[in-house]
């Protein structure tokens, strides 16, 4: 079973992301794709410093492939855009503020995928670190791009997760992987609610889903129902995943309805 590694950063983490991909890269085979968005501030230009720092992490070692934002996009945006543009079903997700101190944590990982077939679950309870796949990402219509900043979309996939198969989403506890919860390094142009969340995500969620005793316990203290509703936003994806070995080979066109 083939797995790609995803990461999102920005220019405070730097030495953060460059620890990470070593701690990755020093258990993990190089056979293993690292695919490392790096993003750009709000209202910034992206120092050419930087670039090039993050052009030469990336060539320090086999298989990691940057996608460079020239301006700053929304952690949902980068979440789907990984996701689609890797070449495997299953993506694992590492944020950028993550210590890697596990050697066996990919191993754990894929042991977990044999014996239960998930494709879709956290690791320590955390989106921080968690797994999915592009079939099932797009079974739930991708990580709303509406919540421009980031923040909230986490909670949100929650619910949405639970409205569709009625549970809870699955769990894998692995010890030394966690969250340095490294807040204090963000983006200066962003007003936040709390910590390092941008305000504005949160403003959306308050929109989104209203307070109701009948509702879903999702990561939301109370339970709540949603009152603006969900559409696909990928929505020629799975048609492209049915139809790509169509392109060194054609045998037939595969709908979306078949």
């Amino acid at each position: 079973m083939n797995i790609t590694i995803s990461i999102v950063t920005f220019r405070q983490r730097a030495h953060l992301v460059k620890k990470l991909i070593e701690q990755i890269r020093g258990s993990v085979p190089e056979s293993v794709d690292i695919l490392l968005a790096v993003n750009g501030n709000n209202e910034e230009l992206m120092p050419e410093e930087y670039r090039q720092e993050m052009l030469d992490l990336c060539k320090q070692y086999i298989n990691v492939y940057p996608i460079f934002c020239t301006e700053y996009k929304s952690l949902s945006k980068l979440w789907n855009t990984l996701t689609i543009f890797s070449r495997t079903e299953y993506n694992f997700i590492i944020c950028d503020d993550v210590a890697y101190d596990n050697p066996n944590t990919l191993d754990i990982v894929k042991s977990y995928i044999d014996q239960t077939n998930s494709g879709f679950f956290t690791i320590n309870y955390q989106f921080s670190h968690f797994v999915i796949t592009k079939t099932l990402l797009h079974r739930l219509g991708y990580f709303d791009e509406r919540f421009i900043g980031h923040g909230e979309e986490d909670g949100d996939m929650v619910h949405r997760y639970i409205e569709v198969f009625g549970n809870r989403m699955p769990d894998l506890t692995i010890p030394g992987i966690y969250n340095l919860a490294a807040y204090d390094l963000r983006n200066d142009k962003i007003e936040n609610h709390i910590d390092n969340k941008p305000r504005f995500n949160r403003e959306f969620a308050l929109l989104k889903y209203k307070p109701d005793p009948t509702g879903i316990y999702g990561m939301s203290p109370v339970p709540v129902v949603k009152v603006i509703e969900d559409y696909q936003q990928y929505p020629h994806e799975m048609f492209v995943l049915n139809n790509k070995h169509n392109i060194a080979k054609h045998s037939n066109v595969i709908l979306d309805e078949e």
